[in-house]
């Protein structure tokens, strides 16, 4: 210090280099080095897949054939095809429909697996089998008990006397979209369960406890207690199980592929028979890209749910 004060007038000390200073370009220059490979991988499998299916929607493109830029005429042919309307409709219905059914039998699942009793560990084991099996199989598993000649679910309807004659679980357009929301509610509930399960067991007994000791029962701690502990969770579990369902073309594509008379199409079954069947490349990415803000919206609102959750 005497000496930096000793200095002439007129003089000032150099600058120290600050650590700062000294991090800077190495701390980016590795960061940019780990980064690079996810970068690579994020373009070549997410960003370049996205953005040709976005410029094929402005196209006529089919298979063989390059196609020419056609502006928005494939979005407003969409519009004004009544199954291409119907398939948006059966999408939003029966990702609702499932997604409401999910979420009410996985609590209640969810809350009977957290109390004791006999073989807790087996019984928990086999209710979360369904989410093991992978998804094609489970559609060809359920194809065979919905088979309307010596399918299990026809025999044994009729030999309890529930019909007096058979019932065409997939044929029928007023029961194969019951059907395949039957089966994909079977393969999503594990999912509800264990989400539920985790969030129930992260809820202090201390707060149950100093309610049952202040007369509340029950039903009224699960109300006031239980639910707002778990209203994160059940946001992010139903917003997943939201974007799933919504894009869950193969049990749709298996159990009927659309039919019968494209009732049970959805959107995504529906761009493969633009796409691939009728060999309407474009047409096909414009059913998919028209449901680009819906993905948009749900991500957002996801994202912003599990960025509060982390802050709090």
């Amino acid at each position: 210090m005497a000496r930096l004060s000793s200095l002439p007038d007129g003089f000032d000390s150099p600058p120290m280099p600050t650590a700062k200073r000294r991090r800077t370009r190495p701390d980016w220059l590795v960061a940019y080095v780990f980064l690079a490979p996810i970068a690579a991988v994020f373009a070549a499998f997410i960003a370049y897949p996205l953005a040709d299916g976005i410029s094929t929607a402005f196209t006529d493109r089919a298979i063989a054939h390059a196609g020419n830029f056609v502006g928005l005429q494939n979005f407003v042919t969409l519009f004004n095809d009544p199954e291409f309307l119907r398939a948006a409709w059966n999408s939003l219905t029966l990702t609702t429909g499932v997604v409401t059914i999910k979420m009410v039998l996985g609590m209640a699942s969810a809350v009977l697996l957290s109390q004791t009793m006999p073989c807790r560990g087996l019984i928990r084991s086999l209710a979360f089998l369904p989410w093991a099996v992978p998804g094609m199989i489970a559609a060809l598993a359920w194809k065979w008990i919905f088979d309307e000649q010596s399918g299990v679910l026809q025999s044994l309807v009729l030999q309890l006397g529930l019909s007096d004659r058979p019932v065409y679980w997939l044929s029928d357009p007023h029961v194969a979209m019951f059907s395949i929301a039957l089966a994909m509610i079977w393969q999503g509930l594990p999912f509800f369960t264990m989400m539920f399960l985790a969030a129930l067991a992260s809820i202090p007994s201390d707060l149950n406890e100093a309610a049952a000791i202040d007369g509340a029962g029950p039903i009224r701690r699960f109300f006031c207690i239980t639910l707002p502990q778990m209203r994160g969770v059940i946001a992010v579990t139903a917003m997943l199980s939201a974007i799933w369902t919504f894009n869950s073309f193969h049990m749709v594509f298996v159990l009927t592929g659309g039919g019968p008379a494209g009732r049970t199409h959805i959107l995504p079954t529906l761009a493969y028979e633009y796409g691939i069947a009728q060999s309407r490349l474009g047409m096909g990415s414009a059913v998919l890209v028209s449901v680009i803000p819906v993905f948009v919206i749900l991500i957002v609102l996801l994202t912003g749910r599990m960025l509060r959750q982390d802050e709090a």
